[in-house]
């Protein structure tokens, strides 16, 4: 009987792995628990907060059977160069660019009534959410 461990993917990651990896351990397909991740973010934030917890206590397939302290050093160093990596994305012109049409479309409609319903904390912190999420995910092309 083999043991199925509760691990960070390797193979079928977009940031960390952590939702790969549950994934696997539940036999479930991916995308689903990327969605529930998303869902609890928008819903009610604790999405972000789960996920970095899980990239912190869950061991890489690597390093499985090493000891406590290894793993979370393992995974810090993991979380501190994938957080470095991503941040040299910011001073591309394309990432600003984007930046600054998703605020002229934002200032346009809202001129026009379209985002009556949605007051400026709302909008901000929607888009500050929205907007690290997707540097984050961002992949080299």
């Amino acid at each position: 009987m083999s043991e199925n461990r509760l691990t960070r993917s390797e193979t079928d990651k977009m940031l960390a792995g952590v939702c790969g990896g549950l994934a696997e351990y539940l036999n479930l397909d991916p995308v689903w628990v990327r969605l529930l991740f998303v869902l609890l973010l928008f819903a009610s934030g604790i999405g972000a907060p789960i996920y970095l917890v899980l990239w912190v206590i869950m061991p890489r397939e690597a390093v499985v059977g090493e000891s406590g302290s290894t793993v979370l050093q393992d995974n810090f160093d993991d979380l501190s160069q994938t957080v470095s990596s991503k941040m040299g994305r910011l001073n591309r012109p394309s990432t600003i660019g984007t930046v600054l049409i998703l605020f002229g479309i934002y200032f346009l409609l809202s001129q026009l009534g379209w985002f009556h319903w949605v007051n400026g904390v709302v909008f901000w912190s929607i888009a500050l959410i929205a907007g690290g999420i997707y540097l984050l995910l961002r992949r080299d092309g």
